[in-house]
């Protein structure tokens, strides 16, 4: 994705937020290499589509993915992760403070990491909520032994039933969280947008929101 693109797909959100909120949107620091198609290129609005690291691992079997990333006996591999991890918590540095961390996907990824490694470090984390969407656990077992412990960041995750990485996110991502508030809509991997499960998960989203940041 790119940041006019999590503009657009994060409207309902902030719009449910009003002007309680400022958004700050971060592109990914990887180029993607597959060109966008359809509705994602016209979004894009000719700027270039970015993820936040390559993945890649030593099953070369044609089974489902999802099969591959359930299996233990798979190994996986995070590329170009750390430039990002900095990225991110060099803007969280920079800009801040921020109240609220909010990851879609790979996003997800990021904010399980900057907020393990500043927990190595013996830092605090500066946000009070992490939000996902459509996320999962840090699948490199490189960065393991960084969440045998369960984060203590509050987490409200949201799930879409008919994702295909439904049933491992949702078996594997809550455990990394000490207090992880479930939520679950009918729709794909993608931020919900139909009625009335759209406005009753972004209802609770916004009431988690405020409730973590009430004095701020």
């Amino acid at each position: 994705a790119n940041t006019k693109i999590m503009e657009f797909q994060t409207i309902s959100m902030q719009q449910a937020l009003g002007s309680r909120a400022e958004w700050v949107f971060l592109n990914g620091r990887r180029a993607w290499k597959e060109p966008p198609v359809g509705i994602i290129k016209a979004l894009a609005a000719g700027e270039p589509i970015w993820g936040w690291y390559g993945v890649e691992n030593d099953d070369d079997t044609d089974r489902p993915y999802f099969e591959k990333l359930s299996d233990a006996s798979v190994t996986f591999t995070y590329s170009e992760l750390d430039a990002s991890v900095d990225y991110v918590m060099d803007t969280i540095s920079k800009k801040g403070p921020f109240d609220v961390l909010l990851g879609f996907s790979q996003g997800c990824i990021m904010t399980h990491l900057a907020a393990g490694i500043l927990r190595e470090r013996g830092m605090p984390v500066p946000w009070k909520l992490s939000v996902h969407f459509c996320g999962m656990r840090v699948r490199d077992n490189r960065y393991a032994k960084m969440f045998e412990t369960p984060l203590a960041v509050p987490s409200v995750q949201v799930y879409g039933r008919q994702d295909e990485f439904y049933e491992y996110g949702r078996a594997s991502q809550p455990c990394m969280y000490e207090d992880a508030l479930i939520l679950e809509h009918d729709e794909g991997h993608k931020f919900p947008s139909k009625e009335p499960q759209k406005t009753e998960i972004y209802d609770r989203v916004v009431q988690e929101i405020l409730k973590h940041c009430a004095a701020t």
